[in-house]
């Protein structure tokens, strides 16, 4: 799944005077409201109109304003600019856009300001936590672009805010509605290879054509790959062979692209599972630009009844059973991350995923990297 992210300053700054002030803006607007007491969720009913507001357009912006229209009783309410002076113009031309649409330059103006049901949040990764907090202060629900939060601190100070509002909090692991990890999960469910034992997942993606924007260069504005690239298979691996992860070992590096110093092009995580098995992950920035699609993930497991893979490429799910149950497994209709998110706000059903999995599948990211910085197994 391609990142689609905003033309920002290339530089390597952070990324100028002008950014610096809004950000500056923020953090004001931040401390007025840290004494506040968090706000009861909005009720919504089932034929409410759902207002959604987007904050920036950095990373899968696209899950939001792709299905809004799709979508019964939602409307694109507002949009806060994710950088200082941001050209707006593209807004206009996406089918969720509205007259009803309103434009902001700071997103703690438009939180004030309008009765928002959800927002999603598309910043810099390092930027995502505040703003998280900030909304969920007001009672809205959030869809957040992953991780969670860049750092431990923040993730700790955004799970105690969110609990406090009693908010629905997800983070945008799409991932999980493709066909062929849905029904690879229900292979597992139904015993098709008994108990799981070895998880192994891959995340290759192309680097791009163009620049990546200016904060992959640092670690503390980008967060590392193993929580940006590599929470997706971590999530899915877990997700569907229903193993958590014990223990982890990491290695990462950047050998590829030095000009981008704090985005590692390459990582490999090892686990031991709660189970007692093993899992074993590898992602990389390092796919050619002359392949076929830009992402390449894939999912293997081996359990003591049969072997089950997944992969993105072709598109297909197969099984290799002692039950008798072998070849390609059909696959079932995608599912929508945010039409699930709205369904669960409605009472129609669960979301895609929770707010508890949103946040302890950040916190293995987190922690994963922490075990590739110090050399050391760390405990999950």
């Amino acid at each position: 799944m391609k990142s689609e992210t905003t033309k920002t300053n290339q530089s390597g700054e952070s990324s100028s005077l002008s950014r610096r002030t809004f950000l500056q803006v923020a953090s004001a607007a931040t401390v007025g409201i840290a004494a506040e007491t968090a706000s009861a969720r909005r009720e919504i009913t089932s034929k409410k109109m759902i207002r959604v507001g987007l904050i920036g357009r950095d990373g899968h912006w696209r899950i939001l304003l792709g299905s809004i229209p799709k979508t019964r009783d939602v409307q694109w309410a507002a949009y806060a600019m994710g950088e200082p002076g941001e050209d707006s113009t593209w807004l206009r031309r996406q089918p969720a856009y509205g007259r009803q649409t309103r434009i902001y330059e700071n997103y703690y103006e438009m939180l004030e300001k309008e009765a928002l049901d959800v927002v999603g949040i598309c910043l810099p990764f390092y930027e995502n936590a505040v703003a998280s907090i900030a909304a969920a202060r007001r009672g809205i629900n959030v869809i957040s672009e992953k991780p969670a939060a860049t750092t431990l601190d923040d993730l700790s100070r955004l799970e105690q805010t969110v609990r406090k509002s009693g908010v629905l909090y997800n983070i945008m692991l799409d991932m999980r509605g493709m066909p062929i990890f849905q029904a690879a999960r229900k292979a597992v469910q139904q015993g098709a290879i008994g108990e799981p034992i070895l998880v192994t997942g891959q995340k290759s993606y192309q680097w791009g054509p163009g620049l990546r924007p200016w904060y992959y260069k640092r670690r503390k504005t980008y967060g590392g790959t193993i929580a940006w690239v590599g929470i997706h298979a971590l999530d899915y691996m877990r997700w569907v062979s229903g193993q958590d992860y014990a223990q982890v070992a990491a290695w990462e590096g950047n050998k590829a692209h030095p000009e981008y110093p704090g985005c590692e092009d390459h990582a490999g995580l090892l686990f031991r599972l709660a189970n007692g098995g093993t899992a074993t992950c590898h992602l990389d920035f390092l796919r050619p630009p002359t392949a076929s699609s830009h992402g390449d993930s894939r999912l293997s497991i081996a359990g003591s009844e049969g072997i089950l893979e997944a992969s993105e490429v072709g598109n297909r799910a197969s099984l290799i059973s002692t039950k008798g149950k072998n070849g390609d497994l059909p696959l079932p209709p995608a599912e929508d991350l945010f039409s699930r998110f709205v369904g669960a706000l409605r009472g129609e059903g669960q979301p895609l995923l929770s707010t508890e999995e949103s946040f302890s599948i950040t916190r293995v990211c987190l922690k994963s990297r922490d075990a590739a910085d110090r050399g050391a197994w760390v405990t999950l």
